[in-house]
């Protein structure tokens, strides 16, 4: 019976341990994707930005306020803020943040396309353009390009074509590339600003052209100007400015060329009466002394004919028959000398002949 017992343990046992050895399917591991972290800034406003873009936003807002200060010393002449193509890129590098734009009437056109190509890992180096795009039929107008190595220095170029309305109808017409180097710290302060080729109306007939657009925060002149004024695309005067950091500030105009004359119409010419010729007289020698009457008394009317004094080796004139007459009358009236025609000789009286009868 224990062998019987021990028999119906032993099967029972085997019976369930064979239940418990069958081989069970293990569910082959599922690997998930790998997750990209982005890296990007918060700022205290709890939105997610890029940084150097933020950056590159205020250094284009402290261009426009160096550009406004250079404009006034040049033209006297106050613009407004953001009132520049300095000023008209941060507005839309500010749009492509999704940040609202204020004094939306600054400008006719107020909407932009932003387009940026980062090339690196750590964001530098990147390119980008930008637009202005008014509407969606209308065709957006490149208004410049930028292009970055690193966080501390930008290089832009203005299209002054479609900056017409802040650069002016010269530079427009001019069209030449304004291209501008910016340069500043992680903290987003702009050290130095260079441009050239820059081209900006004055007024309605002058244009001013600069050759030499410089700004150094630590130079011993902020800002240094060197340029030409042009009045119908001709340059008419050279233009230096320098703003020093503590000083007056000096600016010269010089002219390029002598100014020509504006021809007037002269007035109707009236005739002079020439003047009259000079004589000098000499008194012939041996001639009587002259004798003058005293103050206050006329000349003593002559008593008789003039008496001719003929020149040395000259024939006396022939005897004139003056009558008496006529002498007294020109001593009582003044009257000029008349001269007596002379007598003629009458013919002689043929004498009666002999018995011819004589007539009477």
């Amino acid at each position: 019976m224990k062998v019987l017992r021990a028999f119906v343990v032993a099967g029972s046992l085997c019976g369930l341990t064979s239940c418990f050895s069958k081989e069970e399917k293990v569910p082959e591991p599922v690997v998930a994707a790998p997750k990209v972290i982005q890296k990007s800034v918060t700022t205290e406003d709890g939105m997610n930005k890029d940084k150097s873009l933020s950056i590159f936003t205020r250094y284009f807002e402290q261009a426009d306020a160096i550009h406004r200060e250079a404009w006034w010393v040049l033209t006297a002449e106050r613009r407004p803020v953001g009132k520049s193509p300095f000023g008209k890129i941060q507005r839309a590098l500010l749009s492509s943040q999704n940040i609202k734009l204020s004094n939306k009437s600054m400008f006719r056109c107020d909407r932009y396309v932003v387009k940026r190509d980062v090339m690196g890992l750590d964001g530098f180096p990147q390119k980008g353009e930008v637009f202005e795009k008014c509407s969606e039929k209308t065709e957006a107008k490149k208004l410049a390009d930028f292009s970055a190595t690193s966080l501390s220095e930008i290089q832009v170029t203005f299209f002054p074509e479609n900056l017409e309305e802040i650069l002016g109808l010269g530079a427009t017409v001019l069209n030449k590339h304004i291209q501008c180097t910016l340069r500043g710290n992680e903290k987003g302060q702009l050290s130095s600003l260079k441009c050239k080729d820059w081209a900006q109306d004055r007024n309605k007939e002058q244009m001013i052209r600069l050759d030499v657009y410089d700004y150094e925060q630590a130079g011993r002149n902020l800002i240094k100007l060197r340029g030409k004024v042009y009045e119908n695309l001709s340059d008419i005067r050279k233009i230096e400015a320098d703003v020093p950091l503590e000083g007056k500030i000096l600016v010269t105009e010089t002219e390029l060329y002598a100014p020509t004359p504006t021809p007037t119409p002269s007035p109707t010419a009236k005739p002079t009466p020439s003047p009259s010729p000079k004589v000098n007289a000499e008194r012939v020698p041996g001639a009587p002394p002259l004798e003058l009457p005293p103050e206050g008394e006329d000349a003593p009317a002559p008593a008789g004919p003039a008496k001719i004094t003929p020149l040395p080796g000259s024939p006396l004139p022939p005897p004139r028959v003056v009558d008496p007459d006529v002498l007294m009358q020109q001593g009582t009236f003044g009257a000029e000398p008349v001269v007596e025609p002379e007598t003629q000789e009458a013919p002689p009286v043929e004498e009666p002949q002999e018995g011819v009868p004589h007539g009477r």
